[in-house]
């Protein structure tokens, strides 16, 4: 019976810490109105590449705001490109994932699969990282601020 009661105890406050973690985003949100995401890292193929800041060849931020909306804005060279659309908090095999989905396919939407949905893991509480690096993308590593 005890063992029972705590077997139980354990499920049930995994479930409810991670329903708390998936909703940390969502909830920052609702309670600022919006967020900023920033692009803080950028690695290559290329062992040991690895540019931040000014070195890096963009600058990139999302900001994440009312109603799970998004925009995503790249400034490259002098040129300001923009995408928007809808954002979602996943779990895909255990990890926690941020999902945009993007109004239409453009290139600033960074994926494996050519659609229009981007997907960044969960790599702290404060940070994620973009899983374009897993079909020979570049590694981009993103802050909240």
């Amino acid at each position: 019976m005890i063992l029972r009661l705590l077997v139980f105890s354990l499920i049930f406050g995994s479930i409810v810490s991670c329903s708390d973690d998936n909703n940390t985003t969502a909830d920052l949100v609702q309670e600022t109105s919006q967020v900023k995401l920033s692009l803080v890292k950028m690695t290559g193929s290329i062992q040991n590449s690895e540019q931040t800041g000014a070195e890096m060849e963009w600058q990139e931020y999302y900001i994440l705001g009312p109603g799970m909306s998004f925009t995503k804005v790249r400034e490259r060279d002098g040129e300001t490109l923009e995408s928007k659309g809808t954002f979602d908090i996943v779990m895909i095999n255990s990890d926690k994932y941020l999902q945009f989905t993007h109004n239409s396919n453009n290139e600033l939407v960074g994926n494996c699969t050519g659609d229009a949905v981007e997907l960044l893991m969960y790599t702290s509480s404060d940070s994620v990282k973009s899983t374009w690096q897993s079909c020979d993308g570049p590694g981009l590593f993103y802050t909240f601020e």
